[in-house]
């Protein structure tokens, strides 16, 4: 009965960067494979390709028009989520 209910949960995976264009993929990508949740990627202003390395992982991209900071990047995300009825983050 506990599995059921943890399977119901919308759960989000937040992952917030800066200038990663080198790895985000391959994070991402084990994000998603774990099955856990929605992979949600928050590019906080990279010069770089991060962005586009994040959507071709498949995961959800937000981006930051210039570098905030990673707090305001996990305020984004939180922000997100709750406007996406997340049960988790």
């Amino acid at each position: 009965m506990e599995d059921n209910k943890q399977q119901q949960r919308k759960i989000m995976i937040l992952i917030p960067c800066y200038k990663e264009e080198s790895a985000i993929r391959n994070v991402a990508t084990q994000a998603i494979q774990t099955g856990l949740g929605d992979v949600v990627v928050v590019d906080d202003g990279s010069p770089d390709k991060t962005a586009e390395e994040a959507r071709a992982a498949g995961a959800h991209v937000i981006v930051h028009e210039v570098n905030k900071g990673k707090g305001a990047a996990m305020i984004t995300g939180f922000t997100y989520a709750l406007e996406n009825k997340y049960d988790a983050v």
